[in-house]
């Protein structure tokens, strides 16, 4: 059948129109899957090691809550594995006079050879825990490599933002990794007071 050149004009604009609301209803789709993967995250004082240091430690703990199951990218790993670093969980630490400072993993210094991205399953009901010695962190962005807790009360939070791989960061062994559906989007932990005696 024969369409004059209106017609296939027309024709252009509605299947243009369909494909745009196609991908819209599949994006918003993927945007509610999001939703309802609920992942929750939390700071506290480790308790188990309260009386070895001076300075208090913490841990992070991330908890799947959802109804699926959960893949995070929390960082890297280096040397297959034998090295891992959750770089994409920083800190934010806020003192007495209120100035907030954001913390990040001061390791690896340098990388040299094979780096892997760090996952994490989570199934649903499970907590993923991290050890947080403020000791290996540093506020990157107010250039105060070795930062010293000063007697005073503090808020700690953690922050991380999930993302998911792509095919050029994935290692020429292990590229099914970029397929995985990993958590993306960013979370905040409670905010956690505590104080710091010095002695």
């Amino acid at each position: 059948m024969n369409f004059p050149k209106r017609g296939h004009k027309n024709l252009s604009i509605a299947l243009l129109a369909s494909l745009l609301s196609l991908a819209g209803s599949i994006s918003a789709g993927q945007q509610r899957v999001h939703v309802n993967r609920e992942l929750k995250m939390n700071v506290r004082l480790d308790a188990a090691v309260a009386g070895e240091s001076k300075a208090p430690k913490f841990r992070v703990e991330l908890q799947n809550a959802g109804q699926d199951d959960l893949i995070l990218n929390l960082g890297i790993t280096l040397a297959n594995g034998r090295k891992q670093y959750p770089k994409d969980i920083v800190l934010l630490l806020t003192d007495s006079q209120g100035k907030a400072r954001r913390f990040e993993l001061r390791e690896p210094a340098y990388i040299a050879g094979r780096v892997d991205p760090l996952i994490v399953p989570l199934p649903v009901g499970s907590t993923f825990s991290i050890p947080v010695d403020l000791e290996k962190y540093w506020a990157a962005a107010s250039k105060e490599f070795e930062y010293k807790l000063k007697p005073g009360m503090y808020f700690l939070e953690a922050q991380f933002s999930g993302r998911g791989l792509t095919q050029s960061e994935a290692n020429l062994d292990v590229k099914g990794l970029a397929l995985m559906p990993y958590w993306t989007g960013s979370i905040t932990s409670n905010r956690l007071q505590f104080e710091f005696s010095g002695q």
